[in-house]
């Protein structure tokens, strides 16, 4: 859990950690909480700390059949809180920095430069200005929040998955060794090779909402993985949402899809989306591609929208923090509504004023208030 979150998992124990958290229901508890918990920084961190390099040795070296004889489902969870705790919690009480984590941007500050973490674990910032950074045989072209890259089909260094992590407030765009091109919402990692070099080309979504364009090879078929399924495609446009752990979204827009989760499959026809969700399972129907794609734009449309549902995305989509405050008791208040990150937020805030009726303020310290 620990090596997803921090990017630098196999694509071996990818497979096999996906299977377990749909099989334990315990284990997604505790694989989310790690995942709101730690921030990039965080894990940066850890790995100079002794006490992490041990508990990586411990992860590598244990025997993955033996995990669920050894502990019953709900003991996983404790002993997943208890590693936290006695090997990590005294190292953040006592070395964490006072600079808010990768995903932690209030209002007013700058949000942080996008991380390619590479297979080998180092990182690459890639920032807001034109830079060309060489990996080995690799050449990396970073420009306009897009990244580049050449490589030759058989290079001896910098093989294996990296991931993209795409920090709150940012997006950016990604173009594959193939000529695909990934948009990335705010908040997603992203897992690729710098080339294709099998019978397929994967590429894995492990959090967060991506629009892809897939150039065709129909010798080739591109496969994406996320945490509960599996998309086959030939050559196609859709985006995919996986922001919920438990839950994706496909939606297509042209050409066809295939997608797996669960032992559950259904094709995807153009207009539609594939949606899992349990204990619904997987279904299909229409969606509104201007509301759903409307993110590659800066903006966000909300439907019935909670005051927790707008404080989430405000976080995610402009990095503002917003709470709600605990004089205020009507959390059934639902708003319908746009808000454009190109625009001042007062202009999105004076909309749900006049809608519902709940006022808003903003502290010293940026954070944003519902009252």
């Amino acid at each position: 859990m620990f090596e997803k979150v921090a990017g630098v998992i196999s694509t071996k124990d990818l497979h096999y950690l996906e299977a377990q958290l749909r099989e334990d229901e315990s284990m997604q508890e505790a694989f989310h909480a790690i995942q709101i918990s730690f921030g990039h920084e965080d894990l940066e961190r850890l790995k100079e700390d002794e006490d992490w390099i041990d508990i990586l040795s411990v992860i590598k070296t244990r025997p993955r059949t033996t995990h669920q004889h050894r502990f019953g489902k709900y003991t996983v969870a404790a002993v997943l809180a208890g590693l936290l705790v006695s090997s990590a919690g005294l190292y953040f009480l006592t070395n964490r920095k006072t600079t808010p984590p990768l995903a932690a941007v209030t209002a007013g500050e700058s949000p942080q430069a996008v991380v390619l973490q590479l297979a080998d674990s180092k990182t690459v910032l890639l920032s807001d200005k034109t830079t060309n950074i060489r990996l080995g045989d690799v050449q990396l072209h970073n420009a306009a929040d897009q990244l580049t890259f050449s490589s030759p089909d058989n290079f001896s260094v910098y093989g294996g998955q990296h991931t993209l992590i795409v920090p709150v407030a940012k997006s950016y765009r990604v173009t594959l060794s193939d000529g695909t091109a990934v948009w990335l919402n705010a908040d997603t990692r992203l897992q690729f090779p710098f080339s294709f070099n099998g019978s397929s080309r994967e590429i894995t979504l492990l959090s967060g909402e991506a629009f892809i364009e897939v150039a065709p090879d129909a010798g080739q078929p591109f496969i994406v993985h996320t945490p509960n399924s599996t998309v086959q495609v030939l050559g196609t446009a859709f985006n995919i949402n996986a922001y919920n752990p438990k839950q994706v979204r496909l939606s297509l827009v042209s050409g066809s899809v295939k997608m797996n989760t669960h032992g559950a499959a259904v094709v995807v026809k153009p207009g539609m989306e594939a949606v899992y969700t349990p204990p619904e399972g997987l279904y299909t129907q229409s969606f509104d591609e201007k509301t759903v794609l409307s993110w590659k734009a800066g903006k966000h449309f909300f439907d019935k929208a909670s005051l927790s549902d707008i404080c989430l995305i405000l976080y995610r989509h402009m990095g503002i923090k917003a709470v709600i405050d605990s004089s205020l008791r009507r959390h059934d208040i639902h708003f319908n509504g746009m808000v454009d990150k190109h625009k001042p937020i007062q202009e999105f805030m004076d909309d749900v004023k006049n809608m519902t009726g709940v006022d808003y303020y903003f502290d010293a310290q940026g954070i944003l208030h519902f009252r």
